[in-house]
Order: structure tokens, then sequence, then C-alpha cells
């Protein structure tokens, strides 16, 4: 998933649209991106079962000791690398064992029971059992894991470090709303019925947008979040 762990498995993007940046361009990025950071990680308070977002990439920051900082301050600045931009994600998933659930609740449903002389009703019982869900995954540990990717900004490519269904799903929704969608451009999965389109293709819109419509109607093929004028 990541670069440094030692394998590599990548899934290509191509970005179609024309790019829209004004002189200010990292300043952009970095509005863009600031929303979609993720919070400073937590081990108890966090209701939701998976959350994820952007953090600093493995090493970019040269400051002594400022790689074992996890909060230390960061930017698009700290992501360039050669002729692009080295991203990294962080996905956090709190699961509660669904035996450990289900005998809490009947715990409490039989002190609720007992203790008013009849069972509660089904609504009763539906909250009962969320309430219960939403308090144990406040208190469970996170699995926690992060994933690498490498934008070619002005080559419109992107390359992810991970090809898992969850992972690039994931990787697309918050690539999209980060950067493409105020960008107005479109997340494309490069599969084997694109790779015949050139560099050239790909960057001309009033080719590559016609193509690709032709393409999803007529093939199998998986585009991520493209929307089509």
């Amino acid at each position: 998933m990541g670069i440094h762990s030692g394998s590599l498995s990548l899934c290509r993007y191509r970005l179609v649209g024309e790019r829209r940046f004004g002189p200010e361009r990292l300043s952009t990025l970095n509005g863009m991106l600031e929303h979609y950071k993720a919070a400073p990680l937590k081990l108890t308070g966090v209701k939701k079962e998976e959350a994820s977002g952007w953090v600093r990439p493995l090493g970019a920051m040269t400051d002594m000791g400022a790689d074992d900082d996890p909060d230390a301050s960061w930017d698009m600045t700290h992501c360039q690398v050669d002729d692009g931009f080295l991203l990294r994600f962080r996905i956090e998933k709190r699961r509660v064992p669904g035996t450990l659930l289900q005998l809490l609740y009947k715990q409490k449903y039989y002190a609720v029971r007992n203790a008013g002389g009849k069972p509660p009703g089904p609504k009763a019982r539906r909250d009962m059992k969320d309430e219960l869900k939403l308090d144990l995954t406040g208190k469970a540990l996170p699995q926690v894991a992060h994933v690498d990717a490498f934008w070619r900004e002005r080559q419109g490519e992107v390359l992810l470090f991970a090809t898992g269904k969850k992972l690039r799903e994931t990787f697309e929704k918050l690539f999209t709303a980060t950067f493409a969608t105020p960008l107005e451009l479109s997340l494309v999965r490069v599969e084997a019925p694109l790779m015949g389109l050139t560099a050239t293709e790909w960057q001309d819109t009033a080719v590559a947008m016609p193509t690709l419509g032709r393409l999803s109607s007529t093939t199998p093929v998986a585009f991520a979040e493209t929307v089509y004028p």
C-alpha cells in the first residue's frame, strides 16, 4: 500500500479536462487540501466506523526530528517530488465484534424489560442497539493503514500504489473531492480498453471525452468519478 513497504502494486489514473490554475498554483492546491487533511489520531471518542484523510508523506520533511512528529505542520510544498506531488492518505477503521455487541444488547434489553415490567417496542430496541454500537465504536481502537499516490500534475497522471477495490474507491472519492471536482477535472481509471490512448489524446479534452463516452457504453469499463458533458 505504501511505497516504503518493500513491495509495489499500482493503479493508473488520468485526469481529463482543462487545468484551471492561476499564478498562485501551490496556494490554490493548499486551499483545496486543507479541508481534507486527516485529523490528529485519537484512540477514543471517535464514533465513525471508517474515516480517511490526507497526511504528510513519509520522509517529505527534511528538518531534524520533523519526521518523528506525525502532527507537524505541512502543505503541498512538502509533497513536491521531481515533476509531481507525493500524496499519502490514512484510513482508520473501528470495528465492534458482533458477538460482543449482541451480548451487551441482550443484557441491556433484559435490564430495561425487567425494570419496566414489559419488553421495549421495535423502535426502542433499534434505538437501543444503535446507541450501544455508537458507544462501543467510540471505545474501539482503530486499525490504521497508509496508502501512497504520486500525482504528475502537469501531465495529468496519477499513480496509486495499491490495487485493492476498497482502497481504490476510498482514494477516488478523496482525490475527487479534494482536487478533481474543484479543478473541474474527471478522474479516470486506466484499464485495458483505455491503454491505447496516447498522451496527446488524453490531454486533448475534445478527443478524450467523446472517446471515453463511447467506450463506457460499449465495454465493461469502470470509470472513477467521471462526468461527461
